[in-house]
Parts: structure tokens; sequence; C-alpha cells
């Protein structure tokens, strides 16, 4: 049972904005004394995390675009390289022979003149100490300048070294008991900030270290004995499973830990990443909220329709890869064979012909490329060679996302990458407010951002062109896929809390605009774009947006009333919608 100051789990650090104000990760500062010198990451060599056993060693290839004026030279006085950050300066526990001192990297080799790309290689050499590593680097003229855009790092997961027979090394600490080889490789995160009785997401993915294969496998909550997760389709050594968990939230305010076991063959390991030790922070009492649980309502739809998301354009190839499925390779409706898990698959369109190469295939075809999930259709799939930061957000590439990607050029003659994913991973991966904003706030802005996407997807024909029904932007919504879900955990639990819910008006479901703040009342459609009215869409006041200049195009729901509302008025998502937009039900289209 939990109480308070016992052991909870929680990943993903939530930076605390208030209500609907973007949270941004901190950067270290630094002087640009000349913004001549200026990068842009392209791309890194090895994904990460960048898996490496104690004692070994690697080289991560990592290329930066100048955008600056001046170019780079690495014979010259002023040549590129990157320091150690956070702190500055420190030594690098991963620092080898090829570096220039313990706290500096090479050089970027060559002449790398402006809008040119340069290469930066690092050799890591990996300490004994097994574990996660994050190495932060900035990159500087030497003796002049630090480089503007040149923060980046690298996530390196540290396992245990094997002998020439499978056996693991001598550990650094002495261990009682059996060992597996269980080794956590990745985690959303250890702290979560919570309401009272919500379900907390947890996605971990663990390795085995070891040379026997798992037959069964669970995670369970030490104290209780419940079983949070489990499998028993086999891993064998250097495989990995996945665990996507969801874990109650006690319902009073307060401090939580939760101890959390790893088990293999039904029994306790003493590998030291077998047990978690996880944080939560309660910053509210549960309540009960006047009727609004789904089960009054009688799906439309028999099962959950998927939306297609144009994310990127390419200029050239496109690099696809995904640790979580195998996935099929089709052109066109014709199945070409698979691409393995973990293996880069490059898809590229010359001169009327698409391309693929990777996993052992290597074909031509003059049908567009599709890549469908073998196993299942939430696999997490990653665009290796696409850069996606959002300014707000710190440095994170949102670049990986869930369902089914397409290589297909456009009718007028533009390169997309297509995500084909179901309707509520989409929802899920919407970024459109703060993770710290109060929940029902956060529901009420997700029903009308799954309204807005279904109206558009199923009555307009504004991308048919282009082969998809949404663009990843703020032209539509902004979309920044599985890693939105990773950041922003009660944002992803608001979208399973209000799965199916959408916005009707006369029985059929509306679009269902918002936006930042209005200036105390809201606009009419007709004001605000003209045409038809929209009775659903008429002005009603914002009270708490008195006073304030608009943000905004003014119609629908204001995200910042609405989030005030939410939290001084203890108003729920479906009371909050039905201000907004006047006359309107809340119903649930699907399960």
């Amino acid at each position: 049972m939990m109480q308070k100051i016992k052991y909870f789990l929680i990943v993903i650090t939530i930076g605390l904005v208030f209500f609907v104000l973007p949270v941004r990760a901190a950067v270290p500062e630094v002087k640009v004394k000349d913004e001549a010198y200026s990068a842009k990451f392209v791309s890194q060599s090895i994904v990460d995390p960048i898996v490496m056993e104690a004692g070994s060693a690697k080289t991560i290839v990592i290329k930066f675009k100048n955008t600056g004026t001046v170019a780079w030279n690495s014979g010259g006085s002023k040549f590129i390289s990157a320091y150690t950050m956070e702190p500055r300066d420190r030594k690098s526990a991963f620092v080898s022979d090829g570096w220039l001192s313990a706290k500096q990297t090479t050089k970027i080799a060559g002449a790398v003149k402006p809008g040119g790309v340069g290469e930066l290689k690092i050799s890591l050499s990996a300490p004994s100490k097994t574990g996660e590593y994050v190495e932060k680097f900035y990159l500087a003229s030497e003796n002049y300048s630090w480089v503007k855009g040149g923060y980046f790092f690298l996530k390196i997961q540290v396992v245990p070294k094997e002998d020439p027979v499978g056996n693991k090394a001598e550990a650094t600490t002495q261990i009682v008991g059996k060992e597996r080889g269980v080794n956590l490789i990745g985690i959303n995160s250890k702290k979560f900030v919570v309401d009272g009785g919500a379900d907390v997401p947890l996605i971990t993915m663990w390795q085995n270290g070891g040379k026997d294969t798992w037959k069964s496998y669970e995670l369970i909550d030490s104290t209780s004995g419940k079983i949070i997760s489990q499998g028993n389709d086999g891993v064998t050594s250097g495989g990995v499973v996945r665990f996507d968990s969801a874990i109650k939230a006690p319902s009073q305010k307060g401090q939580y830990k939760l101890e959390l076991k790893f088990k293999v063959d039904g029994e306790e390991t003493s590998d030291q990443q077998a047990t978690l030790i996880l944080d939560l922070n309660v910053i509210s009492d549960s309540s009960t909220p006047e009727e609004t649980t789904t089960t009054a309502f009688v799906p439309r739809l028999s099962e959950e329709p998927k939306i297609r998301v144009g994310v990127w354009k390419p200029t050239s190839v496109a690099q696809f890869v995904s640790y979580d499925d195998d996935y099929n390779v089709f052109t066109g409706g014709v199945l070409k064979g698979t691409l393995s898990k973990s293996q880069l698959g490059t898809m590229s369109y010359t001169g009327g012909t698409y391309g693929f190469r990777g996993s052992g295939l290597d074909f031509s075809s003059s049908d567009f490329i599709r890549l469908e999930p073998a196993n299942s259709q939430h696999a997490v799939f990653t665009i290796y060679n696409y850069e996606h930061t959002v300014s707000w957000k710190g440095p994170m590439n949102f670049n990986q996302y869930r369902g089914v990607a397409e290589y297909r050029l456009s009718e007028k003659g533009t390169m997309y990458v297509i995500n084909e994913v179901l309707f509520e991973d989409y929802v899920a991966g919407i970024a459109e407010t703060s993770a710290a904003s109060p929940i029902e706030y956060i529901k009420a802005n997700l029903v009308a951002a799954r309204s807005y996407a279904y109206y558009i997807k199923e009555n307009t024909d504004k991308h048919d062109s282009r082969y998809f029904d949404v663009v990843g932007t703020t032209g539509d919504q902004l979309y920044l896929g599985y890693q939105s879900e990773v950041l922003m955990p009660r944002v992803a639990e608001a979208a399973r809390t209000t799965r199916g819910m959408m916005v009707t008006y006369g029985g059929k479901i509306v679009i269902t605009p918002y936006f930042g703040n209005s200036n105390g009342w809201t606009r009419s459609y007709v004001a605000a774009w003209g045409g038809s009215s929209r009775p659903w869409l008429v002005p009603v006041r914002a009270n708490y947006d008195a006073g304030r200049a608009q943000f905004g195009h003014g119609v629908g729901m204001s995200q910042r009333d609405c989030a005030i509302r939410a939290e001084k008025d203890g108003l729920d998502y479906i009371s909050l919608l039905k201000y907004y937009y006047t006359g309107v039900e809340v119903e649930k289209i699907y399960n």
C-alpha cells in the first residue's frame, strides 16, 4: 500500500510553467563574441542512446552546418572544436587519446565554407562504471568565440563487459544473489508531478545483458507485489523489451516514492538496475467531478480511426529506423521485404524513381514507399536525419513517431514524410498546451484538438493533393509525436482520459478552433474569417482575459481564460467546452 514517503515511480522532467506558457529547457549560457561563427546540428552517426561496453571505444561522427559568414578551417588559429559543459571545462568520463584535452574534443576537420557541412569525429572511451551518462558540449572557435547554436549532447549507456566465453566481467561492486544481466536502457522519467488519483504513464526499456534467454519477465511493485507489466515471449541475449505502463497515483496531495523490481523467470535478480526508486509529487487531492465519465456515451464509430500527418519535407533522402518493431516495406501495395528492428533504411527519389536500401533490401520502384510496423500499430520509429527542434522546449529533436511512415511525392512535386497514426496516438503527441496547466483545462484543449483534427480529416480537402489530412505544424496543430508524450506525461494522460471524446453541434462533429488569449471577449467565426455563420462559434465573455491584448485569431476557446477558469472556478472539461462552444454536446465517438 502507498503511504507518504513510500516508494513510487516517475519519469520525465516537467518544467513548471504558469498555465499555457511554453516549457523552456535550460541551455548553458555562453557569450558569443562573434555571431559570424554559427552552426546548426545536422546528424549523428549513432542514435541515442549510444550503447557501449565498459572499457570499450567508439567513434561518433556529428555533422554541423556552417550557418555563419566565415569559413571554419582546421588549420587556422580559430579552428572549431567542442568543450565540455555543465559543469563547463570538466574532465569528460569518455576522453580518449584523440581528444585535444580531457575537456576538449578533436577539431572539425578540413575547411568548411558558409553553408557547408563539417564533421566532428569524437572518439569515446567508455569508463568501467556502468550506467547512463549524458555528455554535454558546446562548439567554440579556439581562443576567440563560442559558436552560436553550438550546444549538443550525447546520451550514452555503458553496459557490463563480457569475457570471450560470454560471461560478464567482474562487477565494480560485489553483488550477492543471482544475476540475469538486467540493464535499464530507457525510461521516460524518474520524477512526476501529477494530480491525485491520476494514471502515471511509465515507459521503460530493458536489455538482456546476460547470456541466457529470459523466458518470462515482469515489473512489479515491490511493496504490494502488484504486477505493473509483464511478458513471456522470450528475450534472447542482447534483446530489448519495452513496457508501456500506467501507475495510479495516490489520491492525497504529498510526496511519495515507489520501489519497482524487474523479475526474470519469476525470480528477483541482484542486478543493480533491476530495481527502480521513483519519486512522485502529487500536487492536488483527487476530486470527483460531476458525471463526466464516458460510460454513458454510446460510440458512433466501431473502431478508432487513423489520421495522416505531413511531418517533414525532405530535400533529399530520408533515413528510417525503429528500435521498437520490425517494419514491413511496401511500394504502393506490394510487399518488398522487412526492415529489421534497429536497422537503418534509406529512402530516395531521383528522376521519377523511388529507391530503398537497408537490412538486405535494395530496390527501385515507380511507386511511393510505405513502412508498416510488423507487430504493433503503436510502434515508435525515428526519422534519423530529420532535425525538428522547438525553441521553447530546449535541444530535444522531435523526430520520433508512432505507426506508419510514407515517403511520397505530392501532386505538386514536393516530397513528404507522412505519418499515418491511430487517432489517440496523434492526440497524445499534440503539443499546444503546457503540462503544468490545470488538468481539466488540458482535457478540454485535447478534446477541442481531437474534434478539430477529425473535422478537417472528414470534411475538407485542403491537403488531398499532398496525400495527408493535416500538417504537423501550427498550420493545423503542432504535432511533435512520441517525444512529446515523453516530455509531457500529464498531457498524454489527459488524452487517454478523454479517449474518443469530441464536440458536436446538432448531432454533427464540428470544427473547434482555439487560441492564446482574448481581450475579454472571444470573436465569432464570421468576424474573423467571413463566410457562413457557425452558431457554436459566437462571442462569449472571457473574464480572465479582460484588459489584455488579443493573442491569436480570437475564435472559440481562449486557452488562457480556460486554464484560469478551470483552476479558479473548478469547472470540468465538459463544462469548459460547453462554455466556449455555444450549444454543443461532448460525445464519445469511439471506444
